[in-house]
């Protein structure tokens, strides 16, 4: 069984989504996930990978509708902790639901 794809997307798949990757990741591992895999990139590869992703999270605003749950990650480039905690949490529990 393949790991389960978290995708974090910024404009241009550099700077900030990497920022959120790197939170997303360490928050999941202190809740004891294992079994994901995170990848950072620009919102228009969600099309080329959009059969193996199980979250797409996002440090901008997305409006487009997907069979996968969005995830709003822009705490994490504001500082806000709490925000941050709670985009975790929403990733944690999609990933429990798949």
């Amino acid at each position: 069984m393949s790991k389960k794809l978290i995708l974090v997307v910024c404009g241009a798949g550099t700077l900030t989504s990497v920022v959120a990757a790197q939170g997303i990741q360490e928050g999941l591992e202190k809740k004891g996930f294992s079994d994901f895999e995170v990848k950072t990139g620009r919102i228009d590869e969600v099309e080329r990978l959009q059969d193996r992703i199980s979250v797409l999270v996002s440090t901008m605003n997305i409006r487009q509708q997907y069979s996968f749950p969005v995830v709003n990650a822009i705490a994490f480039l504001t500082g806000d902790e709490s925000g941050m905690e709670k985009a975790i949490d929403k990733v944690a529990e999609c990933l429990r639901k798949e």
